[in-house]
């Protein structure tokens, strides 16, 4: 919710008109948009649940698993998402796993690449977008760090999303886009990642990355708003 308060106080519009509809997924709730919660760590997520601590008006849980701090053990990734994923089904929550390429950066993981093979051709390899599929109702693919470069950007997510597809034919794919992926974003860079994924992904996460450049997500989404009344007219 702070990621959308923090745009709403430039641009109210363009936050009613993105987020105040039950088709958008607000972490930490927002007025008409469906409430979600996310968590890096499967073991603080079961506790939860058992002690009663997740908000009634919550409806989707995140598995946000990456190589950081905040994710205990990352060294059997694919375990955890299959775990988190029974746990939330049990409770009735939509389950949306949102898994970054970095998880086979862990020094020691299965899945870290081979000779000269890239990050993601492993996370390909990995086949931690089959399990996350096979078991969520949506997934994301973490591809912002290629968003300055449409045609990566476009590749990975493609990649993944059929590969999501083949095994769940009905799982939604969403893919990342951040203000700040390591990298200042612009506007046209945003727009550029999101024009070139147009026909294959159902929706976006966007991230403000620690507060950066509100500004440009506000712009953005805007200038999406712009561009789908274009398609209509």
């Amino acid at each position: 919710m702070g990621t959308i308060r923090a745009i709403a106080a430039l641009d109210p519009a363009a936050v009613d008109g993105t987020f105040g509809s039950a088709d958008a997924i607000a972490l930490g709730g927002w007025p008409g948009a469906t409430t979600g919660l996310a968590w890096a760590s499967v073991t603080r997520f079961a506790k939860d649940v058992r002690g009663g601590a997740i908000p009634n008006d919550v409806r989707v849980v995140m598995c946000d698993p990456e190589h950081w701090d905040a994710t205990p053990s990352t060294n059997d990734s694919t375990r955890s998402i299959v775990t988190f994923c029974t746990v939330a089904r049990a409770e009735g929550y939509t389950v949306l796993v949102s898994r970054h390429p970095n998880l086979v950066s862990v020094p020691g993981g299965p899945h870290t690449p081979r000779g000269e093979e890239t990050r993601e051709a492993a996370y390909l390899r990995s086949r931690i977008v089959e399990i996350s599929a096979a078991n969520a109702d949506i997934v994301e693919t973490q591809a912002q760090t290629l968003q300055r470069d449409p045609a990566a950007y476009r590749g990975l997510v493609h990649a993944t999303a059929r590969v999501a597809h083949e095994v769940n034919h009905g799982v939604e794919v969403i893919s990342g886009l951040s203000t700040h992926p390591g990298y200042p974003a612009t506007v046209e860079m945003l727009m550029d990642a999101w024009r070139s994924v147009r026909d294959v992904v159902d929706g976006h996460y966007l991230s403000l990355a620690r507060g950066r450049l509100t500004e440009v997500a506000a712009r953005f989404l805007s200038a999406c708003a712009a561009a789908d009344r274009s398609d209509v007219l």
